[in-house]
């Protein structure tokens, strides 16, 4: 897990990657019990705050990172600023990612997620998705330079992983 967390990490400034590699590190044997590894990388890629005022996700002082796209399968409403929260950790601003779909009737998640990877790709990243045998979606921006070692660490990992 060490290598992929090491591929995730290279949009992040040195001193944020120390922050992430020492909370993956800090992770106790009673997050084993309870959780998996996939959900301590993403716990380490999200940065939360301690308060949640509106748009907080774009608030370098809030949240100093955010390289995990997690979403349950029916929460439409949270790929968007997930993806916003992304884009701003790689630095890629302008122009913000809106989806032109997220608000229509009859959406659902995965459509929704579509829409992200193509904005992504066009910025040099592609949203690799790894399959938690959950009802929810787990995906972190990867660069298209990594995608190769990316995918052969989730191999050695035997975890199920495709391209959104």
């Amino acid at each position: 897990m060490d290598e992929l967390l090491e591929r995730l990490l290279t949009p992040l400034a040195e001193p944020h990657c120390q922050a992430v590699r020492q909370r993956w590190q800090r992770r106790s044997p009673e997050d084993a019990e309870y959780s998996s590894e996939l959900d301590s990388l993403a716990a380490a890629l999200q940065d939360y705050p301690e308060v949640y005022p509106p748009e907080w996700w774009l608030n370098p002082v809030l949240s100093r990172w955010w390289l995990c796209l997690r979403v349950d399968w029916k929460a439409v409403d949270e790929v968007e600023w997930q993806v916003q929260a992304i884009s701003h950790t790689l630095g890629l601003r302008e122009p913000p990612f809106v989806s032109q779909v997220a608000h229509q009737s009859g959406v659902c998640v995965p459509m929704v997620l579509i829409a992200a990877a193509a904005w992504l790709r066009l910025r040099g990243y592609e949203l690799l998705e790894i399959d938690t045998g959950g009802d929810e979606y787990l995906a972190f921006p990867v660069r298209l330079s990594l995608l190769r070692e990316a995918f052969q660490a989730t191999h050695t990992l035997s975890l199920c992983t495709h391209l959104i």
